[in-house]
């Protein structure tokens, strides 16, 4: 494993770090088995670095909570750097943030945490606030207590933003969307340079895109790798393209099988050049396939979730996306798609979400990391399926299936 060093505290963290955001779940519930088998692999392989964050899971601790119970089972507290996040969203007071804080310590059952961030931070005005709040007055005690070790926060806006930001506070940390093709994105690499340059340790997060860059991509993306002179897959492209930026401290990929830790273990192996002339001539070609194909830039992360009307929006901009994604399969795709739509609607597949039942009320856009114009989305892939496709089929559908919209 390679281990890279943050300049303000001389902490030695894995490249690879293990992001708890997206444990596997069956009926609703963590898989508590694997996740353990997973973390003990983890940190048996080197990884030194785990974060997970309060609305993780339901929206209340409950992936802190499994990742605690974990850890304090397999005895290793001490070897491990815990990262969790502050919810600025529903913190604003201090007290507020006094009481989350002692909430996520008993979830993660520490009475200290590694690296602490503020979360999901989109502009300056945000933080700004959390400031008025009282947001430097909670963090000064609880670093003098110890219990708070480094100070960090999670960023998802502009650079010119992000560059205001970081004059606050003397911050330990950051948390950057970067993977190839968000490389200049929100604060992007200019952002990434900047935190270096004071010695803050730079994680990284949505390295895969949401999955995007992994397993099945579009099919004239993987022609073009196939036919390259490069020896790596779409996954070992996409995490060593980040790895290859110096700046960079630690890369969290949320990995949920074995397998899946094993591969990216792999890579972090041993330091080295990551990517040849090869890699980064196909990375190229990749990128502009997949910029001209995708049409929502949603990840996946379902800081939307869950909707006031159950609507189901990570899963609508998927069915919608992928239509584009793979033309190659546009019949199956279209059809495909067409028959979970309609089944979601219906509620013959978990509750319904029937896309006209928005009402505009900005929750999701408002916690959107990727500052997506929700509704308006919502209504642009609901008229290409049940606008065009459903709602004309609506009658008969219901006749066969005896549902009551």
């Amino acid at each position: 494993m390679e281990y890279r060093k943050i300049a303000k505290n001389n902490d030695e963290i894995s490249l690879l770090g293990f992001g708890a955001m997206r444990l596997k779940q069956e009926k609703g519930k963590i898989n508590i088995e694997l996740a353990r088998e997973l973390i003990k692999y983890a940190i048996d392989h080197g990884i030194n670095y785990f974060d997970t964050a309060y609305l993780y899971g339901d929206g209340k601790g409950h992936n802190e909570k499994v990742l605690g119970q974990i850890i304090e089972e397999l005895g290793c507290r001490k070897e491990v750097k815990l990262s969790t996040k502050l919810n600025r969203m529903i913190t604003h007071t201090k007290d507020a943030m006094d009481k989350m804080f002692e909430e996520e310590l008993s979830n993660l059952r520490t009475n200290y945490i590694d690296y602490y961030f503020i979360h999901n931070v989109i502009s300056y005005e945000d933080m700004q606030q959390l400031i008025n709040n009282g947001l430097l007055e909670f963090i000064e005690e609880r670093k003098n207590s110890g219990q708070i070790r480094n100070m960090g926060f999670s960023f998802h806006g502009s650079y010119e933003d992000f560059e205001k930001i970081i004059e606050l506070y003397d911050w330990d940390m950051t948390l950057l969307q970067y993977n190839y093709l968000d490389d200049n994105m929100q604060a992007g690499i200019k952002g990434i340079k900047l935190a270096n340059s004071k010695g803050m340790g730079v994680m990284i997060m949505e390295p895969l895109k949401g999955g995007l860059l992994a397993d099945k991509i579009p099919a004239k993306a993987q022609e073009i790798i196939d036919n390259s002179n490069t020896e790596k897959n779409n996954v070992s492209l996409a995490l060593n393209w980040v790895y290859n930026t110096p700046e960079v401290t630690c890369v969290l990929s949320g990995m949920n099988t074995i397998k899946m830790l094993e591969e990216n273990i792999k890579l972090t192996e041993n330091p080295h050049e990551y990517l040849t002339d090869d890699d980064k001539k196909v990375i190229k070609e990749v990128k502009e396939i997949i910029h001209d194909l995708n049409k929502i830039s949603c990840t996946s992360c379902n800081y939307c979730m869950p909707c006031p009307q159950n609507i189901n929006i990570p899963d609508i901009f998927r069915l919608y996306n992928d239509t584009y994604l793979f033309p190659e399969n546009k019949v199956f795709i279209m059809h495909k798609n067409t028959i979970s739509y309609a089944a979601n609607i219906l509620g013959v597949i978990g509750q319904k979400h029937d896309v006209s039942l928005c009402t505009h009320c900005g929750l999701c856009q408002n916690v959107c990391p990727q500052r997506l114009e929700i509704p308006e989305l919502l209504k642009q892939a609901d008229n290409k399926f049940h606008g065009r496709l459903i709602r004309p089929l609506t009658p008969l559908i219901k006749k066969l299936m005896g549902v009551v919209l």
